[in-house]
């Protein structure tokens, strides 16, 4: 450009509402680059954490598949038996696994893996696609093996999720009804071929057969499951 047609230019006033846009303007492209850049960042950062996940097989990360994989061998062979299984699903079971080993220690832990392994195996040979059971058509010696593990395992898991024992604040009658009421529940999904992982389960959706029998053992669960949340609130207000 030369001289005389830079002057010219210099000499002609642009209107404060034009001055007003080119500025909105600028600071518009401003933002959209910022974000564009932020953008990118993320998913730098997401493919580092990925790759840093895939690249640390004899760390933590693997150790923490171990302890799912004594249970039920691999992800890979519980999804051929649970086709409902994600790999975020049994990372939780996983990490549960590692909160039990750490809160119960290296003995209790060991009695809770052995009653573990009859609950998994019965759901390895007996479970269906959605990983629940149909108890009536398991042989009564096994049935009766699956009760006793799931009376020993279930105080851990209430200690696992928070909650007082069940088997502490139930009388050994209402203990065994409550064991009962969880292996009618599941049963009950297995015979509706309820598949649990797309939401809560809706009683008249189930077929009418099965309807009462379900509601009965849902009721006792949410009975001892209301028990313990008064127990835990009342807990709660005491140490504040």
């Amino acid at each position: 450009m030369n001289n005389n047609l830079k002057q010219e230019l210099a000499k002609i006033e642009i209107p404060i509402e034009l001055h007003e846009k080119s500025k909105i303007g600028v600071k518009k492209a401003k933002s959209e680059m910022e974000n564009k850049i932020k953008r990118h960042v993320r998913k730098r950062l997401v493919s580092a954490i990925l790759a840093a996940a895939l690249l640390i097989p004899t760390s933590a990360f693997a150790y923490q598949s171990i302890l799912a994989d004594g249970l039920y061998g691999s992800f890979e062979n519980l999804k051929k038996h649970v086709a409902s299984l994600t790999m975020d699903g049994y990372m939780t079971f996983n990490a549960k696994l590692l909160q039990a080993k750490g809160e119960l220690g290296e003995k209790e832990y060991e009695k809770f893996k052995e009653s573990l392994h009859v609950i998994t195996d019965a759901k390895l040979k007996y479970g269906d696609k959605y990983g629940n059971t149909d108890f009536d058509q398991v042989p009564s010696k096994q049935k009766a093996e699956i009760k006793k593990a799931s009376m020993e395992l279930q105080p851990y898991f209430d200690k696992l999720n928070g909650y007082a024992s069940s088997q502490e604040i139930l009388d050994s009658r209402e203990y065994e009804l409550y064991i009962e009421a969880l292996m009618t529940y599941e049963k009950v999904l297995a015979q509706g071929k309820v598949d649990t992982s797309k939401g809560p389960v809706e009683v008249e959706k189930l077929p009418k057969e099965l309807q009462g029998e379900f509601q009965k053992a849902k009721d006792f669960i949410e009975y001892v499951s209301n028990k313990q949340q008064t127990i835990k609130e009342q807990e709660h207000t005491f140490h504040k």
